[in-house]
């Protein structure tokens, strides 16, 4: 057998395995695509979901009632909202106490 017939019999071996693996990955990639879109999906509806578990809670659902309907905990719940009107008043400034007053040191001349 010469070189040239040898470098042919593993090209055509080569061909014949790229072609199997080509065929066996067709499903899979098909399979993955789906899997990745899925994901995606789930992925998006975790902030909806959140803010529907807490309005449900908030409606007096409890969590075991929810548990038994088969809503699990969100992972993403909504961030509390501040009520209108009730403004927080900033702390003082460290080792300063509001509304007192802190005395001169400096010395007082009498004339």
């Amino acid at each position: 057998m010469k070189a040239d017939e040898i470098l042919k019999k593993a090209e055509e071996l080569q061909a014949a395995q790229l072609a199997a693996k080509q065929a066996a990955v067709g499903p899979l990639a098909a399979i993955l695509a789906r899997r990745i879109q899925l994901q995606n999906e789930l992925s998006a509806s975790e902030v909806p979901y959140g803010k529907a578990y807490v309005e449900a809670e908030a409606a007096g659902w409890s969590a075991a009632e929810l548990a038994a309907l088969g809503a699990t905990e969100p992972t993403h719940r909504p961030r509390a909202r501040r009520r209108p009107g009730k403004q927080q008043t900033a702390a003082p400034a460290a080792g300063h106490d509001s509304g007192t007053e802190i005395p001169s040191q400096a010395p007082t001349v009498n004339a």
